[in-house]
């Protein structure tokens, strides 16, 4: 839990690498956690490596396919590798899910 709340402080700061380093760690101790690779696969995007947020939102839908989050992460990531026909396809599965999601919303808009 330290290393997660160290990555949220650093992420908020804008110091993605950091924030990578410190869910990296949070993934190391709890690898069954589905919020840590959540949290460190917008990390990933908001440094610009789109490629790794992939994967980590790949990593949260396997471990939590009931956690919304990890269909906007994928959605995001696929937007971000302009993957626009799998990004739609993402959101689209998360929204199956949780109709009423607004961030799945918002994404699939911005696609």
């Amino acid at each position: 839990m330290q290393f997660k709340n160290a990555g949220n402080a650093a992420l908020k700061d804008g110091n993605f690498s950091l924030a990578i380093e410190n869910y990296t760690k949070a993934i190391n101790a709890d690898g069954s956690n589905h919020v840590y690779y959540s949290n460190r696969s917008a990390a990933y995007l908001s440094a610009g490596d789109a490629h790794n947020a992939l994967e980590d939102a790949k990593s949260c839908i396997a471990l939590n396919p009931e956690f919304t989050k990890g269909y906007s992460r994928k959605g995001a990531a696929l937007h971000a590798l302009k993957r626009y026909n799998d990004a739609i396809a993402a959101y689209e599965e998360g929204l199956a899910k949780f109709p009423s999601d607004a961030g799945l919303k918002k994404g699939l808009e911005e696609v």
